[in-house]
């Protein structure tokens, strides 16, 4: 059966895309429409298709250059190799189908409309009033209507596990969000003013050479205690504002991620070989922010 009826909608996947080439875009309908929707269902009788009415003509000469030949001229009802493939007006007396509303699709290189579940409820409960094609089609529209209630109920569920996994993934993706730029926001915060940083660093430099150099009976002079406390002040100012000195004694390995060799005291003008070199001096200073260097220390190897 289910054979059966995708060779059918093969059928109207070729019909549809020669119709698309002359600007109609049809829409599918009936038993083989409810198929395409909910898979499960009996051997569909024929292929059902609803077109503007002003483009029944073209309909008609497209079908008989495609070698369909016509079975019901009024109905528009056209046959080959035992295909039946029906075209009738969308506009449709009920009300309950507007064609302009429905749900364009695209597949396999064709367009085409269709009907959503609740329209094909409201028009299989509509087609129960009307008492010739109840005897016509026997109870096959309540079958139909139970089919589909059946097909709603079981996919409700599905529905709202779907819907409940993607909030818990759209939740999950959104407190991931807000980790990101919470840690954004303090690498901002941390980073924010390495630049008055890297201006004060040169300041504290100086300091440093000038006060190294106090000799010893000067050190309790009021003017170099003053001195002192400026230095010890701005060190306090990188300190505040995460700032550590990087620790390096003579005798330590030479490690490029947080030296700078400004000189070799060896023969060997390349320092960046597998040897080992050692620290000899320390020219200057290095600073870092957490983990980030902001100023290598300068170093003297051998």
């Amino acid at each position: 059966m289910e054979t059966k009826n995708r060779k059918k909608i093969e059928i109207f996947l070729k019909i549809a895309k020669k119709l698309n080439e002359i600007g109609i875009i049809p829409t599918l309908y009936g038993s083989l429409g409810l198929f395409r929707i909910i898979g499960d269902f009996k051997e569909c009788e024929d292929i059902d298709v609803l077109v503007p009415e002003n483009s029944l003509k073209k309909i008609s000469d497209l079908m008989e250059k495609i070698g369909f030949a016509t079975k019901n001229k009024e109905k528009n009802i056209y046959e080959k190799d035992g295909e039946e493939i029906s075209f009738q007006k969308e506009e449709d007396e009920n009300g309950i189908i507007h064609a302009e509303s429905l749900k364009t699709t695209e597949l396999e290189g064709a367009k085409f409309k269709e009907l959503s579940l609740d329209l094909y409820l409201s028009f299989y409960e509509r087609m129960l009033l009307d008492d010739e094609r109840k005897k016509r089609k026997d109870n096959q529209d309540q079958e139909k209507i139970d089919m589909i209630k059946n097909f709603l109920s079981k996919n409700k569920i599905s529905k709202e596990q779907e819907y409940l996994e993607g909030w818990k993934r759209c939740q999950a993706d959104f407190e991931n969000f807000k980790k990101r730029q919470s840690e954004q926001q303090m690498e901002m915060i941390k980073y924010a003013n390495q630049n008055l940083i890297l201006d004060i660093i040169p300041v504290i430099d100086n300091f440093h050479a000038s006060t190294d150099h106090i000799p010893e009976d000067q050190k309790e002079n009021p003017w170099v205690v003053g001195i002192m406390h400026i230095q010890k002040q701005l060190e306090k100012v990188l300190s505040d504002n995460g700032v550590s000195e990087i620790k390096t004694e003579i005798g330590d390995n030479f490690n490029p991620a947080v030296h700078e060799a400004v000189q070799a005291d060896t023969k060997e003008t390349n320092i960046n070989t597998k040897e080992t070199h050692k620290i000899k001096k320390v020219v200057l200073k290095g600073y870092k922010i957490g983990d980030k260097v902001i100023r290598a220390v300068r170093v003297i190897v051998e």
